[in-house]
């Protein structure tokens, strides 16, 4: 009996991990798209995106002080923007990235 018990604990743990583990990747997926309509990133540009806030959401788990990681990331996705797209991006950058630390 308590091995049922144990297995069936395993199994609930592993679904809520599940659940939260897709919740973060909507949540990247949503600022990336809105990102990409307010700024017009290409698809090269939208993935790389995507890749750097995946990037900085595994890094920020294991660290308290996260507002480096975030200049980092920041650096990053300003890197793929041309000059364009960066005047845009520097309209929305603020709301934008507290999105993006609201999920980390």
């Amino acid at each position: 009996m308590r091995k049922i018990i144990f297995i069936f604990s395993m199994i609930f743990i592993f679904q809520i991990v599940n659940v939260f583990g897709q919740d973060k990747t909507e949540s990247v997926n949503n600022l990336v798209n809105t990102l990409k309509q307010k700024v017009l990133l290409n698809d090269d540009q939208s993935a790389s995106i995507q890749k750097v806030l995946n990037d900085l959401i595994t890094k920020s788990k294991s660290v308290d002080d996260k507002n480096d990681l975030v200049k980092e990331a920041q650096n990053k996705v300003e890197s793929y923007l041309d000059k364009r797209q960066k005047l845009k991006y520097d309209i929305i950058k603020n709301d934008w990235w507290k999105q993006v630390q609201a999920i980390l």
